[in-house]
């Protein structure tokens, strides 16, 4: 007979990772809406593309995806640290 959920110890890892996460993924998204309003304003008040600003953003976004996938059971791997930053594409799609 095969032991519950609860008691396996890697359950417990996973909780105490999923709720280091769950912190994380607060603060992201607070780094998110600093970097979406920086491209805004840039973007309103430049003729200039803000290609940095913009591939930090997509980074984050990565990012927050991977964190909502270990969340909900989607991926067993964890999202940085424990894996390299998320690499975007940096080429414009006209």
């Amino acid at each position: 007979m095969s032991k519950p959920g609860y008691a396996d110890q890697g359950f417990w890892f996973r909780v105490i990772f999923m709720l280091l996460y769950w912190v994380v993924l607060n603060i992201t998204v607070t780094v998110f809406g600093v970097l979406l309003v920086l491209v805004s304003l840039v973007k309103l008040g430049s003729k200039h593309e803000p290609v940095t600003l913009s591939s930090w953003l997509k980074s984050v976004t990565a990012f927050i995806g991977q964190i909502f996938s270990f969340l909900s059971f989607e991926s067993e791997e964890k999202p940085f640290p424990f894996q390299p930053w998320p690499q975007v594409n940096t080429d414009e799609e006209a």
